[in-house]
């Protein structure tokens, strides 16, 4: 009987393989702990889904640009521009337009020369600075009344002068007409667009056109950046558009309109007063009705 009880008690506490008995029973998974693992895995899944979804994203958005490839630069302004300082633009403005404009002879049609503000010269040679620009309305059928006179800081004017190869700076070949002014208006048009695009600081230009041979009817193209804005944003040979510069009588009509209509009423006569501190001042008057 001892017997039995010993291999009772033997078969009641096995021997683990290190001969040390085995005291701890494994518990039976619950049906919370099934539960809770299941939703463990349940929730990395989605994970990984999601995870390969915003992969996917991605690489769909880099092919798209990649197809697309960098957006077109804007266009240039102009094929060719000035460099280095302001003065020098200037003068490389005044340059290179006047290189363009020829007569029907194949001779420059004016000589272009140019200062950073409107100067007067005196009798004696000697040169002035003028302080202000008092431009006058256009009073024709009732436009505007004769008082109306506005004021122009010509600190923030630049000035270019045409000169012709003939007497008091008349052009010298051929005769005034009304395809040739036409042309010199052009050329006006095209310092004063130039002008304003690359040279900062300039509100208005000023260019003096040829006067007849006997000195008179002096007459100027004034125009204001705020007359040109829509020429100044978009590239210039959208406004100017042949391809060559035209010579006499070769402007084409869809250019003709744009010089009538940043020119024609801007064309004035120009005279000198002297104001009170004795500064002199340009005086506009409109030569032709707008």
């Amino acid at each position: 009987m001892a017997d039995d009880v010993m291999e009772a008690v033997a078969d009641a506490n096995p021997v683990s393989a290190n001969g040390v008995a085995s005291s701890v029973s494994q518990r039976a998974e619950t049906r919370a702990d099934r539960a809770r693992r299941l939703a463990y895995r349940n929730r990395f899944a989605v994970f990984y889904v999601v995870l390969a979804v915003v992969a996917g994203a991605g690489v769909g958005a880099l092919l798209v640009l990649v197809g697309r490839g960098s957006p077109a630069p804007a266009p240039a302004w102009s094929a060719w521009e000035p460099t280095g300082s302001a003065e020098r633009r200037l003068a490389q403005i005044g340059d290179h337009i006047g290189d363009q404009y020829r007569l029907p002879s194949g001779k420059s049609l004016v000589a272009v020369t140019y200062s950073g503000s409107p100067v007067v010269t005196g009798p004696d040679g000697s040169s002035f600075q003028v302080r202000a620009i008092a431009v006058r309305p256009d009073t024709t059928a009732g436009r505007a009344e004769a008082d109306d006179i506005t004021t122009v800081n010509a600190a923030n004017t630049v000035m270019y002068t045409l000169c012709g190869l003939g007497t008091s700076c008349s052009i010298a070949e051929g005769k005034p007409t009304v395809a040739r002014g036409e042309l010199l208006r052009r050329e006006a048009l095209e310092l004063a667009l130039y002008s304003f695009h690359y040279l900062s600081g300039i509100d208005s230009a000023l260019v003096l056109l040829p006067p007849r041979a006997d000195g008179k009817a002096a007459t100027s193209v004034f125009i204001e950046r705020g007359d040109v804005d829509s020429e100044l944003s978009r590239p210039i040979d959208q406004t100017l558009t042949a391809q060559l510069t035209p010579g006499v009588g070769e402007i084409q009509p869809d250019e003709q309109q744009v010089i009538e209509r940043t020119t024609r009423s801007r064309v004035y006569a120009y005279s000198y007063l002297q104001a009170q501190d004795g500064s002199p001042v340009m005086v506009l008057t409109p030569a032709l009705s707008g």
